[in-house]
């Protein structure tokens, strides 16, 4: 019995299959209004016909949902569909020989313009348009990822294109989408606005990638070696359990070989990591977190100044002095910096940071005395070479002459170079020369300070004294009306002062081919009594204090290292008239000219000033100056030796 219920099971499961292959070969072909016959044809585009041809005579025909696909026979063995509505539906078909099969129909819109265009971007790349939902489906396997973005853009473009679905009341005239599409090129939040507004379909990338694109730590590692980041190594600090471009952070460690090299690093890495982003000041920022002793920032400590290619920088020393160093100007000796909003992290170690010794010389020479020095060069040379020009010393080579670069550096005082104000070279002896000059009193030492900064730091310098001013005087009010009365003193009184003397302000800075770049500011200032008693004699008031005779001069300039560089141009003049007679006879007629003398001198100082700046660099330590043996090696030596002399006289004795 339950052998005749197995054979009786197997032979109905049979006779299922066997009616199953025999309904599927009802379906002959379907013809798409392209002209394009084929079996397998199941999606079938908006609004077109399609001819239906069976192989078996037709019974009768049902569709699903008839809004979406409307059909109709047209003999026993054809029928004839109209795609109406995109959607999905199946249509069932019976057959004369008491059969029936099921098709599954895809309606979908004319996607022909778009599916060569994203043939033409790559042949693998296919495209379906999912039926249950407004949404595009991009299959396939391209070489690298620009052909998947390719590919999605081109999608994106061509849905945002439209127009959205006729239901739509914001697109139902022509007028208005127009303008809609106009804007849509326009600020970032019209689109946005857009895109809630219309309907466009949904871009599914499916598109596999052969070739993965690097990642944002190999792209980073890869861009900075080009800057001199080589010693540079980015690691990313995870947030979570995958990485996470928004959350995590990029921490560069290791060293650079100077502070230009640090800034072209940052900068790199900033605008790999945040792109468009880092036009915004908030994301352009490199924030200074701790110096270089491990001192932690507060935000009230914290100042901001520009920064390299776009990018500023905030922080300061963090104490509440008056100093003027800050780590802003030379961010080289930060021990953790902040850049991209946090998106990165920097601990790179700079290794060169240089020091700066500006020698300053300042010389006032006296032009009347020097155009009346005769000076011998007979003591310093051995002749004149017509040849080359030279003095020669003498017993030496006329090449090797001294007194060739007095020679020149005599020419910028005396006015052979009047047309230079600023004169950088190693030919011109001046310690030379106003040793020379000041011995004969033609020239005045007024200073001789010697600076050392930081790279980028600035220094200042200043001798001298104050004069105090004072200040006194009683308001007395309105006279009539907005006039206002005169002020007497003695009521409110003060006192200021006025500093006189020398002062000297020096920035410098070095490149990486050790360029020292040079701002300074030089002023002299004294106390001019003959100023002081003309403004009192014309005021016809006495003054309280002293008027000043002030030079300064600011400049930048570019030197090599050890290049000296002489300023002049600052030129004071004193003319002076005396007049000495004998009181009483001075008054007799005729006779009292013989008594008197007069005598009248006009004095003219140029402020000459020589600086010479030189770079102090820190001795590496891991140059070993000084190696000595160990203990160990030394017995070992020892040991050795004696054993080699043992040897050597049992030799001898067996000789």
């Amino acid at each position: 019995m339950k052998f005749f219920k197995l054979v009786l099971i197997n032979y109905i499961w049979l006779l299922a299959l066997f009616s199953t292959v025999c309904a599927a070969d009802g379906l002959k072909f379907v013809e798409t209004a392209d002209s394009k016959k084929s079996k397998e044809t199941r999606e079938l585009v908006q609004w077109t016909h399609s001819r239906l041809v069976f192989n078996k005579p037709l019974e009768r025909i049902a569709v699903g949902q008839e809004e979406t696909l409307q059909v109709e026979v047209l003999s026993k063995n054809e029928a004839l569909a109209l795609a109406k509505k995109v959607g999905r539906t199946s249509v069932m078909v019976w057959y004369t020989d008491n059969t029936s099969e099921t098709f599954l129909f895809t309606v979908t819109s004319d996607l022909s313009v778009l599916h060569h265009a994203i043939k033409d971007i790559h042949p693998n790349i296919s495209l379906t348009l999912a039926p249950d939902r407004n949404a595009l489906v991009l299959r396939g396997k391209v070489p690298t990822i620009k052909y998947r973005i390719a590919a999605e853009a081109a999608a994106r473009n061509y849905f945002e294109a439209g127009q959205g679905d006729n239901d739509n009341v914001l697109l139902q005239s022509s007028a208005i989408a127009s303008l809609v599409n106009n804007l849509r090129m326009q600020d970032k939040d019209v689109q946005h606005t857009l895109k809630r507004k219309t309907k466009s379909a949904a871009i599914i990338n499916l598109i596999k990638v052969e070739i993965l694109p690097e990642d944002i730590v190999t792209r980073v590692k890869n861009n900075i070696n080009l800057v001199g980041g080589e010693s540079v190594t980015v690691t990313r600090v995870q947030h979570g359990d995958v990485p996470n471009a928004n959350q995590d952070t990029l921490l560069l460690k290791g060293y650079v070989d100077n502070q230009v090299e640090l800034v072209r690093v940052l900068t790199v890495a900033s605008r790999l990591v945040t792109g468009e982003e880092s036009k915004k000041s908030k994301e352009a920022i490199i924030t200074i977190l701790a110096n270089e002793s491990g001192g932690l920032f507060t935000s009230n400590s914290k100042k901001s100044s520009a920064g390299p290619a776009g990018l500023g920088i905030s922080g300061s020393s963090g104490s509440s002095g008056s100093s003027d160093n800050n780590l802003a100007s030379n961010i080289g000796r930060a021990k953790l910096l902040s850049i991209a909003g946090g998106k990165l992290l920097s601990v790179i170690e700079v290794r060169d940071l240089p020091l700066i010794r500006v020698s300053v010389q300042m010389y006032e020479v006296n032009h009347r005395r020097l155009k009346q020095w005769r000076p011998d060069f007979s003591v310093l040379s051995k002749g004149y070479d017509k040849t080359s020009g030279n003095f020669g010393l003498a017993g030496a080579s006329p090449n090797e002459s001294s007194s060739t670069k007095v020679n020149n550096a005599l020419q910028v005082l005396g006015g052979g170079l009047v047309n230079n104000l600023q004169v950088a070279g190693k030919d011109f002896a001046f310690d030379l020369l106003f040793s020379m000059l000041e011995e004969e009193g033609i020239s005045k030492t007024l200073s001789r300070p010697t600076l050392t900064v930081l790279a980028g730091e600035s220094a200042v310098f200043s001798a001298g004294g104050e004069v105090p001013v004072p200040t006194a005087f009683a308001p007395s009010g309105i006279v009539s009306g907005d006039e206002v009365g005169a002020n007497t003193s003695g009521v409110f009184s003060g006192t200021t002062f006025k500093s006189f003397g020398v002062q000297l302000q020096v920035r410098a800075m070095v490149d990486e081919h050790d360029r020292i770049t040079l701002d300074l500011n030089p002023t002299i200032s004294t106390p001019d009594t003959l100023l002081t008693q003309e403004i009192s004699s014309s005021t016809g008031s006495g003054l309280n204090t002293s008027a000043f005779n002030v030079r300064s001069i600011s400049t930048s300039t570019r030197l090599r290292d050890g290049q000296p560089m002489v300023i002049g141009g600052l030129v004071s003049r004193d003319i002076n008239n005396n007049r000495d007679f004998i009181p009483g006879a001075s008054r007799v007629p005729v006779l009292g000219k013989l008594a008197e003398s007069t005598s009248d001198s006009d004095t003219e100082r140029e402020l000459f000033i020589i600086v010479t700046p030189t770079i102090v660099r820190e001795m590496k330590h891991e140059v070993n100056l000084w190696q000595f043996p160990s203990t160990e090696f030394l017995l070992q030596k020892s040991v050795f030796n004696v054993n080699q002399a043992f040897n050597a006289s049992e030799k001898e004795t067996v000789k």
